[in-house]
Formats: C-alpha cells, structure tokens, sequence
C-alpha cells in the first residue's frame, strides 16, 4: 500500500532528520550514537515509518493511523532524552507530530490535547522518576514547548479550518460543474438524436461559412451535392441546368442578412438531382453582428414532379378537350342556322347546350392559362383608366342583378406599358368575383393611383369575406373558400389564380386582405414606365 498524504508530509520529514543525526553521530558527536535511549528513539522512528508504508491503515477503522504521531512523541522523547548533552534542542521535533494531529479530522480539542501532552511528555521525559521539589521553578520551563505548540496547533487548525472550508467550496463547485457538464452533455444527445431523427437537412455555419452543425440528413445532401466548405457544390435554379450562383446560394444569402423560407434549388446533376426547398435565418450575437446563419432544406423531388406531373396532365387534357367542345359548337352554330327552321322548343335545347358547352369551352381556356408557369403577355403603351372604365360598364349589368352598385376613383389617363386584353382579363376576374361574392349587394370600388416606380390598382367589396389564412391561399389554383364551397356560388378556383399568373408577367404583383364579414381589399401593383408615362395623349391614341 502507498504511503498516505499525512504520512509523506509529516514522518518522512522527521524520519529524515533523526536519520541524519544518528548518522553523522559517530563524526560529529562520538558519544552519542553509543547511548541506549537514543538508539531506542532512532530505532522506533524508523520502524514507524516502515509501519506507515506496510500496514494497510485504509483497511481499519478511521483514525487508525493516527496512532503513528501519538508513538511519535515517545520516539521523539527517547531521540531528545539520548542526545539531551549534545543537542538538547531536538525537542522542536514535536511539531510534525502535532502538525499530523492539528490536520487530521479529531476534534480541535482531542488534537490540542494530545498535542500538549505529547509536547509535555517530550520536555519531561528526562525528569521521569527524579523529581525534586527544590526544583520546581526549573521544572515551570518545561512547559514552554508545550505553550508553544499549542500556540502553533491553534493557529494550524484555524488555518486548516479556512483551508477546508475553501476546499469544501471547490468541492461543491467541482460537483456542480461535474452536473452541468453532465447535463450539457446530456442536451447534446438528446439534440442530436432529434437533428438526425428529422427528414430535414440543417446547417450552422460562423459568420466565415464554416459549418459548426450539421444533422445526417444535411451529410446526405452534401454528399449529393459534392460540397464541402473550400469548393462548394453543385447548385442549379429553378430550371435544373443553369448554376446558381455564388451570391444567390443559402448560405452567401443568410450571412448578409437576408431572412428567407420556401426557395427552390437543385442539386445534384443526371438522375440523382433533387429538389430543395431552402430557408435560412441569420444569427446575431449580442452586439447586434451576424455570427453565423441556420440553413433548412427539405427534398420536394416528388412534390415538385407531382406538381409538373399535374400541370402536363391538365394541359394534355384540356388540350384533348378544346378540339371536341369546338367542333360541338361549331355544328349547333350550323344547327341554328339552317335554312330549315327549328321548333322553338328544339331551338330552346340547342341554346342551353351551346351555352354550357362554351361555359366548358373557357374552363378547358382557364385550365390552359394555369398549366404554364407564366402567361406570355404583349405590353404595349395602355391607358389603364380607359381599360378600367370599359371592365367597370362590362360587369354592370351583372353588378345590378345582384343589386350592387359600381364606383371607380381613378387618375385619367394612367399611361403604362400592358397587354391591354390580359390587364382586362385581370379587372374583370376581380370585378366579378367582388360583385359574386357581395350576395346581399353593396358597393364594388375600382381605386387606381400612380406613384413614381408603380400603379396601384384597388378593387375593394363589402360582401362575404375570408379569413387571414384564406386570403393568403385564395391564389392557389383550384382553391376555394369553406363559405364559397358551401354557397351556390359558381366558380372553378382558377381566376384567382390566373390572376396571379399575369400580374406577375407584368413584373408587378397582387396581394389581399380581408376580413370576415366585412369584406375584401384586392391590390394589384404595376411597374410604370417613365418614359411611356410621359407620352403625349395624342400620339399614344395614335398608337394604339
């Protein structure tokens, strides 16, 4: 067994020191190393310190070891009371004993106690059985090294005292470092688990790029991409062929600041290229600096091809559709106008049936707007008043069958470059639908203004309303509200998104707002043109 800590600081110290003494005895002190009682003391220091080493003191009862600095006072004696000619002093050995004590876990009392007697019995070991009562002043010094030691334990256990309550202190700290490393490590299983367990691919990255987490769904993507930080990868737009470019990648993106969700982009090229949806978010530290980014992808391969999948299909049938319905009107024309006339009920017939097959005739006409992912539009300088005045009388007669009244607000003119056919196409899909959807009639405003970079086109209904979410859907193709689903309201959920689909072929754009109840606010922004804004009246009749 190893020798223990108090050991090593308190008898090996002394053993070292009676050693020299006896061993430079014969030189230096010829009587001493022949004298019985110091040979005892040396002897005794000795086999204590082997004691200390061989027993194995963890293995009996606590304090045991102790027992070593108590027999260390007797060695101690036997040592001074042998060399008490030669070197009367060797009494100040008593301190390791007593610093043993005054460290160890006694009560400050039992240790101040052995302490002293250990002391005492040290300065009085040479007087044993010789006192004499002439001499007791002398004897009243004997209990100077005492006095002193007991100065010494008090000022160790007071130090000691500190000392421990530093160390218990550490302690504690250690331990509760020791719970939250646990604990943080802990997090970090319970994170990561959860980061690979998700289907969608994150990216952490400094503010210099570098990834600092990523989860095994983004590593998979990484691998398809071949990125990685020095090279980046292989990233294409929307088209699948033309690369993205470094300043429009997520990363490059979120580092500048820019907030944005629902990007598509490629990866990946022949077969294995896949669809991403991206999303990314800066991450600030205190000071208010970008630190670094978040990067979410998500695989929308199959939504993306179900969606052209869709698109082929409503475009193939529409296409299979349109010849049949053209041919089928074509030949009630022919019916109708045969010389031979028809009964009137016969004629009735044929009216309802060219009415609904030409009803069917611009849905299949809708269905073809929306399976392309842009309408191709023929801008020419417009006067967007003129072609709102002629939306405004188109829909009046409809406008006063469901008892609503019409009002325009707009500058005149208001010269820009447009599809004069398509922009109508727009006012009269939101005319329609404001004055479809106000069943208990009201007013239908048409607000149109120009600022310097844009025309501000407002179409506003006091009638049924949606709903926040539903505002933000209405432009989806096919979509239609709950209330609009559940009324006898006609309608395929494809103006809206025809819609859409112009204003946009425009450069400009349409956004809603809407409340339930009380109606819906339909704005569409065009670009202006400059110079086109400031053509003559006369010469852009002329050109029209």
């Amino acid at each position: 067994m190893s020798i223990s800590r108090p050991a090593m600081l308190c008898q090996v110290p002394l053993t070292v020191i009676v050693v020299v003494i006896g061993v430079t005895a014969p030189l230096l002190r010829p009587g001493l190393s022949s004298d019985p009682t110091f040979d005892l003391g040396f002897s005794m220091v000795l086999v204590l310190l082997a004691l200390s080493v061989v027993v194995p003191w963890r293995e009996l009862p606590r304090g045991s070891l102790l027992i070593v600095p108590v027999l260390d006072f007797v060695a101690i004696a036997l040592v001074r009371a042998g060399a008490m000619e030669t070197q009367p002093a060797l009494g100040v050995l008593v301190v390791f004993p007593v610093l043993w004590l005054m460290r160890s876990s006694l009560p400050s009392w039992v240790s101040l106690g052995l302490s002293v007697l250990g002391s005492l019995l040290v300065t009085a070991w040479p007087l044993l059985g010789s006192f004499d009562p002439s001499q007791l002043r002398s004897y009243v010094g004997l209990l100077l090294l005492p006095i002193v030691m007991l100065c010494i334990g008090v000022i160790i256990r007071v130090m000691s005292s500190g000392a421990l309550a530093r160390e218990v202190e550490i302690e504690r700290k250690d331990r509760e470092l020791n719970e939250l490393l646990r604990a943080a490590i802990d997090r970090e299983r319970v994170l990561t688990a959860i980061l690979n367990t998700v289907d969608v691919g994150l990216t952490a990255v400094d503010a210099h790029g570098n990834t600092t987490l990523t989860n095994r769904q983004q590593e998979l993507f990484n691998r398809l991409s071949g990125h990685d930080d020095a090279h980046g990868g292989l990233f294409f737009g929307a088209d699948r062929v033309t690369p993205l470019a470094v300043d429009r990648q997520p990363v490059y993106r979120a580092l500048t600041g820019e907030t944005f969700a629902d990007e598509l982009i490629w990866v990946g090229d022949g077969d294995a290229q896949r669809a991403l949806s991206t999303a990314a978010r800066p991450i600030k530290n205190a000071d208010g600096r970008i630190a670094g980014a978040l990067i979410a992808c998500s695989d929308v391969t199959e939504l993306v091809e179900a969606v052209s999948a869709k698109d082929a299909f409503i475009s193939n049938i529409s296409h299979e559709f349109h010849a049949p319905l053209t041919s089928v009107l074509g030949y009630l024309e022919l019916v109708l106008e045969d010389e031979h006339q028809l009964p009137a009920h016969l004629r009735g017939y044929i009216d309802v049936a060219g009415r609904n097959a030409e009803r069917v005739l611009h849905l299949v006409a809708d269905l073809l707007s929306t399976a392309g992912d842009r309408v191709r539009v023929h801008p020419r300088p417009v006067d967007l008043a003129a072609l709102i005045e002629m939306s405004v009388r188109s829909n009046k007669l409809r406008a006063q069958k469901n008892g609503v009244k019409l009002k325009t607000d707009a500058q005149t003119p208001l010269w820009t470059l447009i599809d004069p056919l398509r922009i109508s196409q727009v006012l009269d899909n939101l005319l329609s639908n404001a004055i479809k959807y106000s069943p208990g009639g009201g007013v239908v405003k048409v607000h149109a203004e120009e600022s310097e970079s844009a025309i501000a086109l407002h179409v506003e209904d006091r009638g049924m309303g949606m709903t926040e979410q539903e505002a933000r859907q209405v432009f989806s193709r096919f979509y239609r509200t709950p209330a609009a689903r559940h009324s006898d309201i006609d309608g395929a959920g494809l103006g809206l998104a025809i819609t859409k689909s112009i204003v946009e072929s425009h450069g400009g754009s349409i956004h809603c707002v809407s409340s339930p109840g009380k109606g819906s606010r339909f704005t569409v922004t065009l670009p202006v043109n400059g110079e086109v804004s400031r053509m003559p009246q006369d010469s852009i009749g002329e050109s029209v």
